[in-house]
């Protein structure tokens, strides 16, 4: 039986899968020879056969899941693959503060895809958080973004558009098994970069190099992008992107602690406004359910003592009148 969440529950997760996600720079950092379209493949394959375990350990056939998921399903996951390829393209013809900055856009791309798509509004509170983390990642990048070829540019702003579509994609017809994106943007994503490294040195990699793609794939994606998915049915979309900043904050700390690349202090500073501003955001998701649970309760006390009132009214009325 599905678990059902509140909204603070499902914006813990989206949060917690951010974390996890953001380790997956010091997986690519670690390598020592894989070129990317290498690394994509380990990455996507991992992915998607951890996602296909996962089904199969809750009793069903991932083959049967991905047929009865739905064309939404699918194309998420055909989404997915590309968010995967385009992350590492882009990375390599721009630097990676402007990639940052631009993805940091995608919550703006959800929330209009959101509203034509599944008549989503976009909350007061939700657009406070996302200006306030936008600056905060300006302030972060700010001093990083060298000018980079036309094309990385493009890509980089392709990356923030999918992703925001992404989760209206994943929020407009939940799967039965959450894994069933993850299956198929791994596959796909594993199928195009193992045809470029063919091309290329080929798919002959290191234990060591095999072994971050894996953790990369098959733990950060494979293993938390379902809980991600999942959660998607009980947050906003805008919602959702933000949320996945904590992905862009988290990972200079990481870098910062294992390998020792100290953080400008704009880095830090950004960082921390874009933090406050997702915990807010999460805080506020949290009393405004308190509240609402509380008029619910208060309506239905309104309703349990108004019911025996009522009939004492009526019984007072037929005694007086027949009296």
């Amino acid at each position: 039986m599905a678990v059902k969440l509140s909204r603070f529950q499902g914006s813990i997760v989206i949060l917690c899968c951010g974390v996890a996600f953001s380790f997956g720079a010091l997986t690519f950092r670690y390598l020592e020879e894989a070129n990317e379209w290498q690394y994509l493949f380990v990455r996507g394959l991992s992915a998607a056969l951890v996602s296909i375990l996962i089904i199969l350990g809750m009793g069903r056939n991932p083959f049967r899941s991905v047929i009865e998921a739905g064309s939404a399903q699918i194309v998420a996951g055909l989404v997915m693959g590309g968010l995967f390829t385009l992350y590492i393209v882009a990375l390599s013809r721009v630097t990676a503060a402007f990639v940052l900055l631009v993805q940091s856009t995608s919550p703006f791309y959800a929330a209009i895809f959101a509203r034509f798509f599944l008549k989503e509004s976009l909350t007061r509170d939700t657009g406070i958080a996302m200006s306030v983390s936008l600056i905060g990642v300006i302030v972060m990048v700010g001093g990083g973004l060298e000018s980079g070829d036309p094309l990385g540019i493009i890509l980089s702003v392709v990356l923030s558009i999918a992703l925001g579509g992404y989760t209206v994609l994943v929020r407009s017809s939940p799967a039965r098994d959450p894994g069933v994106p993850t299956v198929v943007g791994g596959s796909a994503s594993a199928l195009v970069a193992g045809l470029m490294a063919g091309f290329g040195p080929g798919l002959e990699m290191s234990g060591n190099d095999v072994f971050m793609a894996f953790i990369g794939g098959g733990i950060l994606i494979g293993a938390f992008t379902p809980f991600w998915n999942y959660a998607h049915r009980f947050v906003p979309s805008a919602d959702i992107s933000l949320l996945l900043i904590s992905e862009i904050v988290a990972a200079p700390l990481w870098v910062w602690i294992w390998v020792d690349e100290t953080p400008r202090t704009e880095t830090l500073i950004g960082g921390a406004i874009c933090l406050i501003a997702v915990i807010w955001l999460t805080l506020r998701s949290s009393k405004e359910e308190d509240h609402k649970f509380e008029r619910l309760e208060q309506t239905r006390a309104l309703h349990v003592g108004a019911v025996p009132s009522l009939f004492r009214t009526r019984k007072d009325r037929n005694k007086f009148g027949n009296g």
